[in-house]
């Protein structure tokens, strides 16, 4: 297992994934800088710090969270595509292998993904910390930030499960609307509940922590997700 985690990131993080990533990293660099203000100036952020703090968190929660779903989308895309597939017939011997392999995928991508939360995470609560005097990192942040892990690893194994069954140039569309529903409706209808249920999605209001939906029953639909995903790669290499 430690071998086939080590090709998957010779063969993950290979030069356009490299690329993709620094212009996400790029993004929420300069998005979460300027939803704070800090070019202002402390005195004049010192001005309505209640309200500057809310916008720094809204704005700054969405930047990241964007990032990181169309992170996972691009690595379920790029991880999962048949040049990427073809990979396993080098260290792949039986079966067995297989599933080690697929496993292997999936946490290596699992691990980029998290760790680029992590840093955009660190950059969010060093600019709002230090860069202004609204802003001190707290529970809420944090739930926040495990949040958005958990709807970026969702669309991850989605999008490599799309990727692993229907490989081509349209196999995003399904992942992007599901985005694009997540960030444009509000939790109301009998499907729109049943989405908002499944997949966490950070959410703020002024009254706090808003997201939708049973945490538990929201880690479980990722946990059955990455196993379909893992046995579907098996299965499909294998016939």
């Amino acid at each position: 297992m430690k071998t086939m985690l080590k090709v998957q990131w010779y063969y993950l993080l290979d030069k356009t994934a490299a690329a993709f990533i620094g212009l996400f990293a790029v993004f929420v660099f300069l998005a979460v800088f300027a939803a704070s203000e800090a070019n202002l100036g402390m005195a004049v952020l010192d001005v309505d710090r209640v309200r500057r703090a809310f916008v720094y968190r809204t704005s700054g929660v969405m930047a990241i969270r964007l990032a990181a779903s169309v992170l996972g989308i691009f690595l379920g895309l790029h991880g999962w595509s048949r040049t990427q597939r073809r990979a396993g017939v080098f260290f792949v011997s039986c079966r067995k292998d297989l599933f080690a392999f697929g496993v292997a995928k999936a946490a290596a991508a699992a691990i980029v993904v998290v760790v680029f939360i992590l840093a955009g995470m660190l950059w969010y609560g060093v600019v709002g910390g230090y860069l202004t005097p609204y802003f001190e990192f707290s529970q809420l942040d944090a739930n926040l930030f495990v949040d958005i892990a958990l709807e970026a690893l969702f669309f991850l194994a989605m999008q490599g499960l799309v990727t692993t069954v229907f490989d081509g140039v349209f196999a995003a569309i399904p992942a992007f609307t599901v985005l694009w529903v997540l960030e444009s409706s509000a939790p109301e209808g009998r499907w729109l509940t049943f989405l908002f249920g499944a997949i966490r999605h950070a959410r703020l209001d002024e009254a706090g922590l808003a997201t939708f939906g049973d945490p538990s029953l929201q880690a479980l639909v990722l946990v059955v997700l990455f196993n379909l995903l893992v046995v579907v790669f098996a299965w499909k290499d294998v016939n």
